[in-house]
C-alpha cells in the first residue's frame, strides 16, 4: 500500500528509491506468507530458518550484521500456518524497526526453552546494539503507528507475551510462546 500510495501522490518520480524500497519489502512479505504456509508442523527453529533466509541480505545490505545462536527447543504443537505467520510477521516488524530507527549494526537472534510464571514455553530474544528503546505503553500509542500495537495483538492471538528492555548495549526484544496455549487463542490478529 505504501508503494501505491507515493505513485497515486506522484511522489514515485521524486523518490524512486523509496518505492524501490517498499516494493522490495513487499516482496519480503509474500514470500514471508508463503513461508508460513509451508511451515514445518510444530518446529519453530525450521521458521526461524525461513525468516533468517529472508532477511538476512537485507540486513546485511543495510550494514546490519545478523547473529544466529539457536538452541534446541521443544516442538509447539499449536504452531500451524496462521500461527506461524503471527511468529513471523512479529519478528519481521521488531528487526524491521531495528533497521530503521536504532542505528544498530548488529542484531542476536537467540532460542532457548523458558518457562514464564510456571508455564513451559520457549523464549526468542532478539537483541541489537542501537540506541536503547522503551515502547509506549499501549495505551499511549499515536493513531499512525501501528506496528508496535501489531506486535502486541499477534502476540496475544498466539497466546504469549513479548516485550522489550532496554539495556547498556541497545535493546532487547523477547517473545515467549507458551508450550501449550490456553483455549481461545489462535483468533486472527491485524493483518
Amino acid at each position: 500500500m505504501s508503494a501505491l500510495r507515493l505513485v497515486e501522490h506522484g511522489q514515485a518520480r521524486n523518490q524512486p528509491a523509496n518505492v524501490a524500497q517498499v516494493l522490495k519489502e513487499c516482496i519480503d512479505d509474500l514470500k514471508i506468507a508463503i513461508d508460513s504456509l509451508e511451515c514445518a508442523g510444530a518446529d519453530l527453529l525450521a521458521l526461524l530458518g525461513a525468516l533468517r533466509y529472508r532477511l538476512g541480505r537485507r540486513l546485511g545490505q543495510a550494514g546490519i550484521a545478523l547473529h544466529w545462536r539457536m538452541s534446541d527447543v521443544p516442538p509447539l504443537p499449536w504452531l500451524d500456518a496462521q500461527s506461524a505467520l503471527h511468529v513471523l510477521r512479529i519478528l519481521q516488524e521488531v528487526l524491521t524497526n531495528i533497521a530503521k530507527h536504532s542505528g544498530a549494526t548488529e542484531i542476536t537472534v537467540s532460542t532457548a526453552e523458558a518457562a514464564h510464571g510456571g508455564a513451559p514455553g520457549v523464549q526468542v530474544r532478539v537483541h541489537d546494539d542501537g540506541r536503547p528503546c522503551t515502547p509506549p505503553a499501549p495505551d499511549v500509542l499515536s493513531p499512525g503507528r501501528r506496528g508496535l500495537g501489531n506486535v502486541r495483538s499477534r502476540a496475544r492471538a498466539l497466546g504469549a507475551r513479548c516485550g522489550w528492555v532496554p539495556d547498556g548495549h541497545g535493546t532487547v526484544f523477547t517473545l515467549w510462546p507458551p508450550l501449550r496455549r490456553a483455549p481461545g487463542h489462535g483468533t486472527p490478529a491485524a493483518a
